[in-house]
């Protein structure tokens, strides 16, 4: 059969696209490395010569240079004649040294124990474990933990999702109708400080003590009142305390399986008064026909699988998904606001 000049153009996309695959994971390698190494920490005070930039990392000349022309080929940084790198735009978004970036999220992401989660992604699939417990022998919130740079870098990459999307929420979510808003999981308290700050609320920070630990001089710096932010230490699925009318859940509902979601739903059943309100803050995996890409350039699907591959029975849902969970725990879902981020707000009141 003579292949036409149309199927070998059609043929060679295809391909195009598998090549692109393939070579995803050298991009967030070569990227990861040079986070790390502070490179672009070190290009935002000017280009340096790659034999500069390698004895400021105490690395060899030619191998960095390997890595940092190819993140000059991905647009990263820019190459200039004479093997010297600048910053570009791009590298400017991973700059680690002024508080939390896209570049911490980077290294959250990528980092070793993530990457050994996936190696075993296959197996995994076979024995139902969760990827990251296998290849760890801890949970992630262990881990986490336990290791002092990761759990660093951990706290810095949810700060950083905070900033990139609560913005574009603010501007679109009404919280000035609520008393009290109370942020479950909520790190830092980066979101309950921009409510508390915008729209005169009080607030309370709820999560994990030594998630909580750097909380109260990251709230201060925010410029919140003390009296007008309290923060609670506990364990959800132990109980949550009361005095909110509202309860924020940002990405937070989904690192849980449907039997722990139900329960840390039922927390916060108990603890909302009957007008009460859960505003669960999340990127929406889409269903068949929807765009399958945020406009900020998340793929929910593709996060939907790192949260699987990471946290025991956790995954980001489909709409429908999170309106039978709360469906099942006493709640219907009132109101749908998106944002020009990946996050989508969806509130539900408590049923009668």
């Amino acid at each position: 059969m003579t292949t036409t000049l149309a199927q070998k153009t059609n043929n060679m996309e295809a391909k195009k696209k598998i090549f692109g695959i393939i070579q995803a994971f050298w991009e967030s390698q070569c990227l990861y490395v040079a986070t790390r190494l502070d490179i672009f920490n070190i290009l935002s005070e000017g280009s340096q010569s790659i034999e500069t930039l390698a004895e400021k990392t105490a690395t060899k000349v030619d191998k960095l240079y390997i890595i940092l022309r190819a993140l000059g080929h991905l647009g990263v940084l820019e190459e200039q004649p004479g093997r010297v790198f600048a910053a570009t735009e791009v590298s400017e978004l991973l700059i680690t040294n002024a508080g939390p970036s896209i570049g911490h999220f980077a290294m959250h992401i990528i980092e070793p124990a993530q990457w050994d989660a996936w190696k075993v992604l296959e197996t995994c699939l076979h024995t139902g474990e969760v990827p990251f417990e296998r290849a760890n022998g801890k949970t992630v919130y262990e881990f986490t933990r336990d290791e002092d740079w990761s759990g660093d870098v951990f706290i810095k990459a949810m700060s950083f999702l905070t900033d990139h999307a609560v913005d574009a929420l603010l501007e679109v979510f009404d919280f000035s109708r609520f008393n009290t808003v109370m942020d479950v999981g909520g790190g830092q308290g980066g979101l309950i400080s921009k409510i508390v700050k915008r729209f005169g609320c009080k607030g309370i920070l709820f999560d994990l003590p030594y998630v909580t630990e750097t909380a109260p001089a990251y709230i201060e710096k925010q410029g919140v009142a003390a009296n007008a932010l309290q923060i609670v230490t506990g364990d959800v699925f132990q109980g949550l305390p009361t005095g909110a009318d509202a309860i924020v859940m940002k990405y937070f509902l989904s690192s849980w399986k449907d039997e722990d979601a139900l329960m840390i739903l039922r927390h916060c059943r108990e603890a909302l008064p009957k007008h009460g309100k859960v505003v669960l803050l999340q990127c929406i995996v889409p269903d068949l026909g929807e765009p399958t890409v945020c406009p900020d350039g998340i793929i929910p699907s593709l996060f939907a699988t790192q949260i699987m591959v990471a946290v025991p029975g956790g995954a980001w849902r489909t709409q429908k998904e999170y309106e039978r969970l709360f469906t099942a725990s006493g709640f219907q879902l009132e109101n749908v606001v998106h944002t020009g981020t990946n996050l989508s707000a969806l509130e539900f009141g408590l049923v009668d």
